[in-house]
């Protein structure tokens, strides 16, 4: 199979890519990105990728004639591709949904143009806005640029839901290493401080709760879906609900003498937390603890 990934050169996209050259039955990777923001550890370094079967094209998502182009031949659709800004999710409308939006909707048409066989859109469980939501019939109510950006993108991944197989994935707030690094997420900046100066600021009420999942736990499902026979439809990709309080905990049994400062811990924030779809679970690699992870991630620190 061919398979093209649109962000492939991104946070998740990367690691999805060396995961899919290695896969059984995959005879080409495609990474189209834009390179928007300097992502090029995916061409360089003394990793490699394991199998002789990646190719590259420099474009971006609302280039129609270049999506066309890059969709010829390929079976399966990755959809990554999307501007995130942690924690900037409420400025710059505009960009948001020029890529999140009209961008998704430019895949979607190039995809349905060329014939594609199947297509998996990556979304957000940020489309659901606030509270704890079990499963996805649970009305969308997205609370920034962002996340509406990306409920906007759905509809036109749901439209083609009609047409050929679609797994549109709502996915919880990604954490963890890869080799293009996203720094500013909650826990991969909370480790980072720890790491380097010893200290994490908790901004607004600790016990704001969020649901969260491992890069490699994406990676690892994304890859398994594309060697089964699922059915079109939406799923809610998760795995472990946790406060901020806790995320300290579990960073102060890696590094015991932290020094923890609160920033106007009065502030209420918005809890979000969502159930992992029963037919994911499957598909999902073997349970582990923040603890267990954040370990793993200390020992990728050059220094």
């Amino acid at each position: 199979m061919r398979i093209l990934v649109t962000g492939g050169a991104g946070y998740i996209g990367n690691e999805l890519v060396y995961r899919l050259s290695a896969e059984p039955g995959v005879e080409e990777v495609l990474v189209y990105d834009n390179l928007c923001k300097g992502n090029y550890n995916l061409f360089t370094g003394l990793r490699k990728v394991p199998g002789n079967n990646v190719r590259f094209m420099h474009a971006d998502i609302l280039d129609s004639r270049s999506l066309q182009r890059a969709m010829q031949g390929i079976d399966i659709v990755i959809h990554l591709a999307a501007r995130v800004e942690t924690p900037y999710a409420d400025q710059n409308a505009h960009d948001f949904e020029q890529t999140n939006h009209w961008g998704t909707a430019e895949v979607v048409y190039s995809a349905e143009d060329a014939g594609i066989k199947r297509f998996i859109y990556l979304s957000s469980q940020s489309v659901y806005g606030q509270g704890s939501i079990t499963d996805t019939n649970h009305p969308r109510a997205p609370t920034s640029f962002y996340s509406l950006s990306k409920m906007r993108g759905e509809e036109h991944v749901l439209r083609l839901m009609e047409k050929i197989p679609v797994q549109l994935v709502r996915c919880a707030n990604v954490y963890g290493y890869s080799k293009n690094l996203r720094v500013e997420t909650m826990v991969n900046q909370s480790i980072f401080d720890a790491h380097f100066s010893n200290r994490v600021a908790v901004h607004g009420n600790p016990e704001h709760t969020m649901t969260h999942i491992s890069v490699y736990r994406v990676v690892e499902t994304l890859a398994r879906m594309i060697q089964r026979d699922m059915e079109s439809d939406v799923y809610n990709l998760s795995h472990r609900s946790m406060s901020t309080a806790e995320l300290v905990a579990a960073l102060k049994e890696v590094y015991p003498s932290l020094e923890t400062i609160y920033v106007e811990q009065h502030t209420p924030l918005q809890d979000l937390t969502i159930e992992c779809d029963e037919r994911l679970q499957g598909l999902l690699p073997g349970d582990t603890t923040m603890v267990e992870d954040l370990v793993k991630f200390r020992e990728l620190f050059t220094f």
